[in-house]
């Protein structure tokens, strides 16, 4: 293959990566370079110096990014994370049951996963599409208050209180309501449930409260991260376990809303050690 033979298949490859309205003018301007260029000089070793032809096209324009670098982070943060809490959720779902079958519940998570993953892709795209229309000024966020609401908090703590008094017994406390005997008998706690893992979820609650209480005074952020995802693991294991209350249309309700309420505490919990990760790089 002769020099001018390469060039031509040089530019080609080049061209054939900008936008149709360009690649003229630039085979144009890039070949009388090269020509220029290549007097007394191996033509192989010239366009290897001169880089590969994704690198010159991006010289000539910016290339189209359908995700933008500055957001490949957040990117792959959210799609790891979804990936690994959409097969957490299929555990989840499958501990509930009186029969598992983990390797169907995986396989049914990966076409969640794959829905996921191009909803995050569509709408990052869609928010560098935004981002190259119209430019967002910077606008700074409210800082963040440090003031702590000794009001709200100890409104949290009364509430958390009254659910864990109706927990220690809600058979005791359907009976109070004045609700029928098959709501009562529904909502009796299965004797295996009280032999360990009754205590362990009820000194489990104890320290909630203890924390909500020390919390209206001063917050411990990264004690209440540690105890949440104790919190997290304490209650898999509780519904991975076996029965919890007496009747199993009862137990599946109760375990079914504990394990949402599992996903949602991680989701808290990731996000609230990210802000606790910036705040710490802001101290001096």
């Amino acid at each position: 293959m002769t020099a001018d033979e390469l060039i031509d298949r040089y530019v080609a490859d080049v061209v054939a990566l900008l936008p149709r309205r360009q690649r003229h003018d630039v085979a144009r301007e890039l070949r009388e370079l090269l020509t220029e260029e290549v007097e007394g000089r191996d033509v192989e070793t010239l366009l290897a110096d001169f880089g590969h032809p994704a690198e010159v096209a991006a010289r000539y324009g910016q290339p189209v990014t359908l995700i933008d670098p500055v957001d490949t982070r957040n990117f792959l943060s959210l799609a790891i994370g979804g990936v690994l809490l959409i097969h957490f959720g299929a555990v989840l779902g499958e501990l509930i049951k009186p029969v598992r079958d983990f390797q169907q519940a995986s396989d049914a998570a990966w076409q969640v996963v794959f829905a996921w993953l191009g909803l995050l892709f569509v709408g990052f795209a869609l928010r560098a599409w935004q981002r190259r229309r119209r430019p967002a000024r910077w606008r700074p966020r409210p800082a963040p208050n440090k003031h702590v609401n000794r009001a709200g908090r100890a409104a949290a703590l009364a509430f958390y209180t009254a659910g864990t008094a109706v927990l220690i017994d809600p058979a005791a406390a359907c009976r109070m309501a004045g609700l029928p005997q098959p709501a009562i008998d529904a909502l009796t706690y299965d004797e295996r449930f009280l032999d360990v893992r009754g205590p362990v979820m009820f000194a489990l609650l104890l320290t909630l409260l203890v924390g909500e209480a020390v919390a209206i005074w001063k917050p411990w952020p990264v004690t209440q991260l540690f105890h949440g995802a104790v919190t997290c693991a304490v209650l898999t294991w509780l519904i991975g376990s076996g029965p919890i209350f007496a009747t199993a249309a009862a137990d599946e309700t109760f375990k079914s809303i504990t394990a949402l309420l599992i996903l949602v505490s991680l989701v808290d919990l990731a996000v609230r050690l990210r802000r606790t990760h910036a705040a710490h790089a802001l101290r001096h």
